[in-house]
């Protein structure tokens, strides 16, 4: 089960690096929101509930 998420959680970095990339070579800012997004948005999602239940 870890090796999954391990394995999952390497993707979507690799896809929002990609972005990243992508956003300096076409010059499209919103690339680079929706790879932050991909970056932070779980992280913050279980931190609030943490928080929520605690």
């Amino acid at each position: 089960m870890s090796l999954v998420v391990l394995v999952l959680a390497l993707a979507v970095l690799a896809a929002s690096l990609g972005m990243l990339v992508a956003m300096y070579v076409k010059d499209k800012p919103i690339y680079g929101v929706v790879s932050l997004g991909m970056l932070l948005g779980p992280g913050t999602i279980l931190a609030f509930t943490y928080v929520t239940i605690a």
